[in-house]
């Protein structure tokens, strides 16, 4: 196995790690500022609230989302790992959740794209963010995305 292999799985790893022991801080913190805080990275971010496939217990988790006009859409990376993160699976099992978007609360549904649908969005999510493309190299293909819209229509 190459250097870069063993560089860029260590880095995936690290990634998680950090993704996942932060989630707490990373929510407190993003209610706290309403989500000005992630403007300090240029970024824009959505609190989802998840209902457990398993436990049944509200699950939540800070990721970044992305914008289209009045459409949102978020990617389950899961920091490039072979599998996708928990909230993921949660969604496929009860596409229902709740999203706080710059101090608001919002019911929302979510539509997991179809892979054709996928490769389109990832194609703009990535002039946005053009560095998600780890994810895609580090999975071999592009990650899940969901398309949030509103509970209500």
């Amino acid at each position: 196995m190459s250097l870069h292999v063993w560089s860029e799985k260590r880095a995936t790893r690290f990634e998680h790690a950090l993704d996942t022991r932060s989630v707490g801080f990373g929510v407190w913190l993003y209610r706290r500022t309403g989500g000005r805080i992630t403007s300090l990275w240029r970024r824009r971010a959505i609190v989802l609230t998840t209902t457990g496939r398993r436990s049944g217990r509200a699950r939540t988790v800070l990721v970044q989302v992305f914008e289209d006009g009045t459409e949102l859409f978020v990617v389950a990376a899961n920091s490039g790992l072979g599998s996708p993160p928990g909230w993921y699976h949660n969604l496929c099992a009860d596409p229902a959740l709740v999203g706080e978007l710059y101090g608001r609360r919002l019911r929302l549904r979510a539509e997991l794209l179809s892979a054709d649908d996928a490769e389109q969005r990832w194609r703009w999510i990535l002039t946005l963010a053009p560095d998600y493309d780890r994810y895609e190299r580090r999975l071999g293909r592009v990650p899940p995305i969901f398309r949030l819209v509103a509970a209500d229509g």
